[in-house]
This record gives C-alpha cells, structure tokens and sequence, in this order.
C-alpha cells in the first residue's frame, strides 16, 4: 500500500524497535499511515544512527533483533499502520573488522576470499599492490611496533590474530608468528598503517571521505542477492511496505539497481536519497516513486523569502565578514580544497585511468597536468551525477552536464584544454571503469566540497544552506510581476503531479543543517534587512571585547554564522551551541578540521561563545530582536508545513517536528522526543476534522506549547488518511491566484477540487502593509469547512482576511 504519510524515526540503543512499538498509537491519532525508520539490520556495535551495516542477514540485535520488529510490526497491524524502511546499498562498515564477516574474509584470504568481488578495491594500486590499505593506527606502523601496541594473539577459538587496542584483525593462514611481529604484518593481504596514510594511499572506494565505509558493487548480482535477501523477504512478508534508498548516486549503476531492486521487491512503494540541484530532473528511467524530498525543501524555503533583501544582505555579510559575497567563487574554491584534500585518493585513482589512456594514446600529457585538469572539471560539475551508462550513448541532459563543466574548467585553465578535451572524451565515451569512477567522485564532491565545506564558510543568508539548496539563489524579483516567486513554486508543484506524484516530500531530516522550524524565522531577515543589519552590527560591535584580540578569533565570517545561529534557534544552551560552532568551524575547514583540529583557535570560539551569552548587555539586544521575530516565524513555519502536507507527493515528519523544533544538525536534530507530552497535547486538541458540530472551535495560540503546529500536522494527515483519492497519483493540483492589495502575500491551491490550502508569506511586509484588506482568492463552487477551525465558508470570491480571521493557515474540506 503506498504511503498517505510518513513518520521519520531514528533507531538506536536508548529507542529501539519496542520503542517505536509503544508509541504507535500515538503515531496512528496523529494521522500517520506508515512509520518509516532508520536502517534496521546489523550495524556496527553502538551505531547511533544504522547506516554503517555489518551484517545484511540479521535485524540489529541492538534495536531488539527480529522479535523487537515482530513486536513492532503487530502494533502497527493492530492500529492499521504499515512499515517504510531505510536501505543502505552503498556501503557497509569495515570497523571494527570482526563484525563484518565479508571483510574479514577479505582481509584474511584477499583476492581469492569470495567476498573479493563485493568491495570495490583496487588490487593493482602501485602503492599497495596485492594489499588493501587498513589505516587505523594512531601513529606511524614503526613507532606502534616499537611501542609494543601491536601484538600477535590467538583469540578465543584458537585463531591467530593481529590486535591493536581494540581492534582484531584476521591472519592469513600459516602466516602468524607471535615472536616476529613485523614480519607477521608483511605476510598479510592488508597493509596496517598510520589513519592520515588514507589520505594519499587508500585503495578501496568509500561512502564520501569515511574510510570505515567501504563501498560496495551492487552491480555484481550475487552482491545484491546476499546484502538484499532479508529485505525482500520482510517486503514479500509485508512487514515493510516501502524502501527509501540511501545514496543511489555512490553506485555504479543506480538506474540497473533500481530496476533490479523493484524486479525484486515487486514494484513495492520505492524512494531514492537523491539531491536535485536548482532545476535538474529525476532521470524518467528509474524505478522508483521518486526521491526524499530534498528539492522540495529548497522549494519551500525560497517561498518564503522577499527577493529584494538578496542585495542588502550580501551587502551586509561583506560589510561585517570582509569576505566577498560571490557564492560561486566560494563554492569552487571550497571543491578545490576538498579534491586536493580529503579526496586525493579518488582523484589520484582517476587520474592513473586517464594517464594511462593517454600513454596508450600516445598522447605526451603530463600526470600534474591530468589532474588539474580532472579536478577544474569535478568542481565545476553543479549535480551530484551525470548518468552515463558505460555501454550505451550519453543522454542529452548528461552530456550537457559533463560539456558545461569542462568548458567552464578550459576557461580557468586555458593552459590545459587539451587535457581538458581528454577528461571530457574520457567521461563521456571512455572506458567503463573511468565512466564509473568519475560518476561516483562527482558525488563526494559535491557533498563534502558544497554541503560540508561551503555551507559552513559563506553565511548570507543561512537557511538557505541546507541539502539540496543554492545559497546564491535568492528568488526571482521582476518589477510588475511581484507574484514570480508564487508561480515557481506552482509550476513546479504541476510539474511533481505530473512526474512524480507520489514522491516524498520533507521539511526536516536526519541531515538537514537545521529544522524547519530555524529556517522559517530565518526567512523573516530576509523582510527586514536594514534592521537586521542594525541589530547584527550592535551585536557584532558588542562581541568585540569577548574576541582574542591577538589572534583576531573567531574570525569574523564564523562571529556572523554564529550570530544568525543564535538567532534562529534561540533559546538554546550554551552547550549545544558551542557543540554546533566547534563541528561548523571544522567543517569549513579554514581555521581548524576533523583532521587538523587547532586547539587554540577552538579554545578561542569555545571562549567567545561563552563570554557573548554571559554578556548582559549582548543578550538584551539578542533576546530583544528575536522576540520581533518569534511570532513571525511561527506563522512561517504553519504555513510552510501545511503547504508541505498538501502539495503533490507523500509528505514525511521528521521525528518531533509536529511540534516547535529548533534543532540544528546532527546529533543536535537526534536529540530524545518526548512523545508523552504530545499524547497529552494531542487529546487536548480533541475530535477528527469536521467533528465539531457546535460552531467553529477555537484553535490553539501560536505560545510555546506547539500546540498550533500540532493542530495542523494531525488535521491535516487525518484528511489525508481518510480521502487518500485527493492526495494521490490520480488526483489534481490546480493554483487558485490571489487578487487585491496582498495578492503576493498569499498562496492558494485545490487538491482534486476537494480540499483547499491558503497560507500567508512575507507576513512582515503584510503586517507593515495593512494586512489583508481587499484580497481575495477563487474558492471552488461548494460549501467548505476549514478543518482547523471548524468554520464554514462559501464558494466563489472570498475574502482572505476572513479565511485567515481565527489561525494563520486554513484548510478547507468540502461539506
């Protein structure tokens, strides 16, 4: 059965699966028709989040095994509720090696293991031929042997080992001898040595820059058979109901692996973790519903945004940052420093294939100028892939992927258009394994180079630095035509409809930077730049005195990105803000990282951080300015939210955020949910749509409680469950356009012409504007009943500001 409704949960030790089997009651009152969970097979021993799989044939025994999901799946049969799950096709861990018992056959028995052919390794790799790199010490191999912390043990049933602290690794047969320890670690198909060794020498694909990530061949058959055979056997079963699949793009052919996976899960409801970028389009070929929702997230929050502050605000990053305001040149430099960084080995990799098809070619090119040439061209790609199948001709859309970044990579490197020409040659119709490799590099590229890079560095605007999103893109402002930004979102929503109506659609997620509910008071700096930049440069000015004025730190780019930070997550501690800043400062990479860590300047910020929010007259105007902003940005988020429960697709909520949630990224996004409190909070809001048959209720205050944002998260999922035909594959989407003074100020549409959203935007400038005044929207021909308010309403010409009069959102249902 395809979804009406999502509920996203996040598995672990302290909530496992007889967890999430408690409160399905809850879960089924809320509206949810699917509960959709994090990966459930074996992951590596305390996994807090399950995509490091160490065992496909076994429900995670940490999560309560398979009778913890044989609780789980009676609940959910008892209330109605069916299962979605998270697949990682990608990788699996490596580490510790124990757990992963095709890895530790690899490593014991190498190229003749069976298990060989599941790891994407590169035997031949010159600097580690016939050996695959294990980069796990703390220090030089030479310095751990004379320290003694590498030893040759036999473990509990008599096998000799290798053991450093805690990690056990296998020995080939015949090999150990416990006297000559060095000797033993030549005898082996791996190579121990130094975790920074990785950087330059790993041979083996991973998941983005994580070593303990192998990648695996799905494309091999009797891989996917054996990392798939519990799934399909739990979707044949009909305990899950629905795939969402991790990372498509790290495989390498994603378009044969969903064709595979549907073949074998009989077509069951299917959506894929890809990242759209701007205005690029799910490949028609795949076998699947459509993807995770990322897109619609940059959708929605461009919505809500007034285009004229794009200017001023670039301004204001300049004037307070020094930096310069060009996205672009920040973005690329960004890819340039992760490329010759964290994914060197990659690079190096692609390299060799192109040198090598060079040589062949009796072309005299250099190895330094292949790869200058290689990485212009990888940061110059603007999608995570170019989907280029080895054995057939390179679509329209894919060649023009691959063509716009080798011309913009000549124009930066006009020394080397020849080796330019080469890598586009290559990339398009050269070897399969140089078409598959530099399709699975783009991806890494685009993620640790744009997401975990440039996001943390460029700070406009920051809510729109999320997954999927264009810091650069402000939306469109054309004079005279003020309803531009309205018309994107419809034609885009049409074009979901049409194309893939049964896609996820999300406002939060386990990786989102920050929640929705961030984002949407956010949004509202974009209505009042001159006095946020008032506000920012007070408080900029105030921070001085706190900075460590040697060393000038934080910098001031960091001070900015922090000041937005407390802005639009405030309250929050200061523990989990300097928790956030200390992992935003390494991500950006400039002044510390994950694995160059500088104590000193992280003392700096952690220091500032501390003194800024102690400061008594810096809180004041802090606290003061976001009270402005507080009410406005719960307007936001009701209005984003119902219009991400009611356009086309199958709308997902992120563990918590029926309620007001200022989370920022992982692990702050994971913290516990208290699902007492929303029990309570949702019998509180009492009877099902259209129950109240004594005259319009009065809905919830927009206060802390989040009572508001509950009201229409359960009323709108209930609507959904119960009319699934206005909602589904067969339904329609048509814009009902706003006349009047605020005609830009609203957004208006009919679901199958049976159910009506209207929700404001911009509502600073309506607030300043006089409010609603005059405008009107088309109601549909009927009699309606705005499910969050009980009252009635009549077809034809209605005024807005009657429609809005009670709540800030309205839902209407026919009578």
């Amino acid at each position: 059965m395809v979804p009406t409704s999502t509920y996203r949960l996040q598995l672990n030790l302290d909530f496992s699966l007889t967890d999430a089997a408690v409160i399905v009651p809850y879960l089924a009152a809320l509206g949810v028709s699917h509960l959709y969970l994090s990966p459930v097979l074996e992951a590596a021993p305390g996994s807090t989040h399950g995509y490091d799989v160490v065992e496909h044939g076994q429900i995670n025994p940490e999560l309560g095994g398979t009778g913890g999901l044989r609780r789980l799946t009676a609940a959910c049969r008892k209330a109605g509720l069916g299962i979605v799950v998270d697949v990682v096709p990608n990788h699996m861990s490596v580490t510790p090696a124990a757990a992963n018992a095709a890895w530790w056959s690899v490593l014991r028995e190498g190229p003749d293991s069976p298990y060989a052919t599941w790891f994407d390794i590169d035997w031949a790799a010159p600097d580690n031929p016939g050996r695959v790199l294990v980069p796990i010490l703390g220090a030089g191999l030479a310095d751990c042997l004379a320290a003694g912390e590498i030893s040759v043990e036999q473990d509990t049933e008599g096998a000799w080992v290798v053991v450093y602290y805690d990690h056990v690794l296998p020995t080939a047969p015949g090999t150990a001898d416990p006297d000559d320890v060095a000797a033993t670690l030549d005898a082996q198909y791996y190579r121990l040595c130094w975790w920074r060794v990785a950087a330059s020498e790993l041979n083996y694909r991973r998941f983005f820059d994580i070593t303990t990530l192998a990648g695996l061949r799905q494309e091999e058959p009797d891989v996917f058979a054996a990392t798939h055979r519990l799934l399909i056997e739990q979707v044949r079963a009909g305990t899950f109901e629905g795939l969402r699949i991790d990372h498509p793009d790290g495989l390498a052919d994603p378009e044969g692996y969903l064709r595979r996976l549907a073949d074998a899960s009989g077509g069951v409801w299917t959506v894929v973790e890809k990242i759209l970028e701007n205005d690029e389009d799910l490949p028609e070929t795949w076998a699947c519903d459509g993807t995770t929702g990322y897109e619609g997230i940059a959708r929605l929050t461009r919505l809500f945004l007034d285009p004229v502050a794009g200017h001023p605000l670039a301004a204001l990053y300049q004037e307070i940052t020094r930096a310069d305001p060009d996205y672009e040149a920040e973005a690329r430099a960004a890819k340039l420093d992760v490329l010759a960084g964290v994914l060197q080995p990659e690079v190096d990799r692609l390299t060799a294939l192109a040198l090598g098809e060079a040589r062949e070619a009796r072309a005299d090119l250099t190895r330094t100028g292949l790869r200058e040439a290689l990485c212009e061209v990888l940061a110059a790609f603007d999608v995570y892939r170019a989907y280029i199948r080895p054995d057939g001709t390179p679509s329209l859309e894919a060649r023009g992927h691959v063509v716009r970044a080798c011309e913009q990579a000549r124009s930066y490197l006009p020394g080397r258009s020849t080796e330019v020409d080469l890598i586009e040659d290559l990339a398009l119709s050269g070897p399969p394994e140089f078409v598959t490799r530099f399709q699975q590099t783009c991806g890494p590229v685009m993620a640790k180079g744009i997401e975990d890079t440039a996001f943390y560095r460029y700070s406009r605007l920051i809510a729109l630095n999320e997954v999927g999103g264009d810091p650069a893109r402000f939306p469109a402002f054309t004079t005279g035509h003020p309803r531009s930004a309205v018309t994107e979102f419809h034609e885009a929503n049409l074009t979901v409809q049409r194309n893939w109506p049964l896609t996820m659609t999300t406002l939060s997620t386990h990786d989102t930077k920050r929640s929705e509910d961030v984002r949407a008071r956010l949004a509202v700096l974009s209505e009042d730049p001159r006095g946020w930049a008032e506000v920012a440069g007070r408080l900029v000015r105030l921070g001085e005195r706190h900075r460590d004025t040697e060393q000038g730190w934080p910098d001031r780019s960091t001070a900015y990105f922090l000041l937005q930070t407390l802005v639009g997550a405030w309250p929050l501690s200061t523990e989990r803000a300097t928790q956030y800043m200390v992992k935003a400062v390494r991500e950006a990479k400039v002044y510390t990282s994950w694995t160059d860590q500088d104590p000193a300047y992280e003392a700096a910020l952690t220091n500032y951080i501390e003194s800024v929010l102690e400061d008594e007259e810096f809180l004041a105007v802090l606290t003061g300015y976001v009270a402005t902003l507080v009410e406005l940005g719960r307007q936001n988020s009701l209005a984003q939210k119902l219009l991400q429960l009611t356009v086309p697709g199958v709308p997902d909520v992120y563990q918590g955020q029926e309620l007001w949630d200022l989370s920022l990224v992982d692990p702050d996004n994971r913290r516990p949910v208290n699902y007492g409190d929303r029990t309570k909070l949702l019998a509180e809001l009492g009877a099902e749509p259209g129950a109240d048959t004594g005259g319009p209720r009065r809905p919830p205050l927009l206060d802390d409680s989040g009572a508001a944002k509950l009201l229409v998260v359960a009323r709108t999922l209930r609507t959904r469950r119960e009319h699934p035909e206005w909602f589904g594959d067969r339904a329609t989407y048509r814009p009902l356009w706003a006349s009047g003074s605020a005609a830009e100020n609203v957004v208006a549409f009919a679901r199958s012409e049976s159910v009506v959203t209207v929700v404001p935007r911009l509502v600073l400038g309506l607030r300043r504007g006089g409010g609603w005044r005059d405008t009107t929207i088309p109601l549909p021909e009927g009699r309606w009943t705005d499910v969050l308010t009980g009252r009635k309403h009549d077809g034809g010409t209605a005024y807005v500001l009657r429609l809005l009069r009670d709540f800030p959102v309205s839902l209407l249902v026919r009578s």
